[in-house]
């Protein structure tokens, strides 16, 4: 027997190689019947090298195919390493929680990025309390859409690049600054209004929550915790907030420096 005709051999399934046997048997009767078109019998019935050559080539090349589609489900996808943009509930309904037939929305949310951005590239939509992550397939969406926010409900609303829950993580460029003595019930507005006319860009303005065992609540302190790029000046550490003396503090005041030492 032929090297390659042995090779072949050896490849086949046993199914495959009994049906072939079978094949040959029958032909073998065959020509013992001389009526029998033997050149005809040979094209439809006994499976040629090139035939058999194929059928191997065919199923070598399906569990490459197989092969290549589970290693793409598991292949590297740039876009599972870009960061969220994050946006709070607060920008649009301020310090008053609406009752929940009225929260936002991933529908809201989507329809209104996809009037900036073609919806396609959208990769996630994800609410963790009253924080939505937006996840993109590329930086240079996430880009446009921190630069230029969304109008939900006819608000134009601010994105950030990193979670204002955890201001701790400040970026080279901005201070955090924190107000006391505004009652919970007053409206952050307020605070954003005479901050920003103290000089203040304002990047972020969050209710600090009570902390018990180590763990968030939903209890707020009055705290606010404002992220703002840095000040030209040292904002005075007591300061008119509508109705209310509120206290301010941030690093840099010689009031907070003097109390630090």
């Amino acid at each position: 027997m032929e090297p390659e005709i042995e090779a072949l051999v050896k490849q086949m399934s046993k199914d495959r190689f009994k049906r072939l046997i079978e094949d040959m048997q029958g032909m073998q009767e065959e020509l013992l019947d001389p009526e029998v078109d033997i050149s005809n019998q040979n094209k439809t019935n006994m499976a040629s090298y090139s035939d058999v050559l194929s059928n191997t080539n065919t199923n070598t090349n399906q569990n490459k195919i197989v092969g290549a589609d589970n290693t793409t489900d598991e292949s590297y996808d740039p876009s599972d390493y870009i960061k969220p943009i994050f946006l709070t509930d607060t920008y649009v309904f301020g310090s008053v929680k609406p009752p929940r037939p009225l929260w936002l929305t991933n529908i809201e949310i989507y329809n209104a990025i996809d009037t900036k951005i073609p919806a396609e590239r959208i990769k996630g939509i994800q609410r963790i309390r009253d924080m939505w992550r937006i996840y993109m397939d590329n930086e240079e969406d996430k880009l446009s859409l921190l630069v230029t926010g969304m109008n939900l409900r006819g608000r134009q609303v601010p994105l950030h690049s990193q979670n204002p829950r955890n201001p701790g993580n400040l970026q080279p460029d901005t201070i955090r600054i924190i107000v006391k003595n505004v009652p919970i019930s007053a409206d952050d507005g307020q605070i954003h209004r005479a901050l920003t006319l103290q000089g203040c860009d304002i990047q972020s303005l969050n209710r600090k929550r009570l902390r018990v065992k180590g763990k968030i609540t939903n209890c707020q302190t009055g705290d606010r915790i404002i992220i703002s790029k840095l000040l030209d000046k040292p904002i005075a550490r007591s300061l008119q907030i509508g109705k209310y003396m509120a206290i301010v503090m941030h690093s840099g005041q010689p009031e907070f420096e003097n109390r630090g030492s």
